[in-house]
């Protein structure tokens, strides 16, 4: 099967820059994946898929609290990345899997936990992703999701998809928490826990990170810097001498049993 040139490109993309998202200031911040654990119910004999891993500080954090992690991404270098996070924090328990989050290379009801963390923005097919995220999950067993969300607002919205689309060209789009609710119910779960979590960016370092020429990296702060007072209000920016210190977003944090 011809592999979609979108998946190619994504690959191609974070491939160049992997090693930045094993020590992103953003990645390694542990507030979200706290209140994800803390809804999860986890067991010491639970087997735990991380999908789209990144640089591995959930299947990390995960590999501390239970049996076995599983570590999949679609992105060889940042499975790459992931071994040497876990190598660094003596975890003998975390398997790596190269795999793609729409068409996951595992049995059905083959774990007890499923999470993927800050990373479904980038799929194309985002209902394809969670439908596979529930079919390996055991039944009973529980998907556990990160990812930036947008308010219902449209202009907020469209401010930082377009924002996001500029700086990473992997960027498919950031859901409402509307849109996550109907996608996690679609996909046949019961939903146990829905929130949001303000995260602050230090723009240097968020900017940067997917490897964009500066001039692009210019444009995204030009794009902040002349956004209107209710854009730059709502994502709570911070500018000092015309330049752009930091801004925030929410993560929305999803919690579902397979029914």
């Amino acid at each position: 099967m011809t592999e979609p040139p979108e998946k190619r490109e994504t690959r191609e993309q974070f491939g160049k820059v992997a090693a930045r998202y094993r020590t992103s200031i953003d990645h390694t911040d542990p507030d979200d994946r706290k209140i994800l654990i803390s809804w999860l119910s986890l067991s010491p004999s639970h087997v735990v898929l991380d999908v789209a891993t990144g640089g591995g500080h959930t299947a990390a954090a995960f590999a501390k609290l239970v049996r076995k992690v599983v570590a999949s991404d679609l992105t060889p270098e940042m499975l790459r990345e992931a071994r040497i996070l876990a190598r660094e924090r003596g975890l003998g328990n975390v398997g790596f899997v190269a795999a793609d989050a729409e068409c996951l290379p595992f049995p059905t009801s083959s774990f007890d936990r499923v999470v993927c963390r800050i990373a479904p923005h980038h799929f194309p097919d985002v209902r394809a992703a969670i439908s596979e995220f529930v079919r390996v999950a055991r039944q009973g067993g529980q998907v556990g999701i990160i990812d930036s969300v947008v308010p219902e607002d449209p202009a907020l919205d469209s401010f930082m998809n377009g924002i996001e689309r500029l700086r990473d060209s992997s960027h498919v789009r950031s859901y409402n928490l509307d849109e996550w609710v109907s996608f996690l119910k679609e996909a046949g779960l019961l939903l146990l826990h829905v929130s949001c979590a303000w995260k602050e960016h230090q723009f240097p370092e968020w900017v940067s990170r997917t490897g964009k020429p500066e001039a692009v990296q210019r444009e995204v702060e030009e794009m902040f810097l002349s956004a209107s007072p209710r854009v730059r209000e709502f994502f709570r920016l911070r500018a000092e001498g015309g330049r752009v210190v930091s801004y925030s977003d929410e993560k929305g944090i999803f919690v579902g049993r397979k029914m």
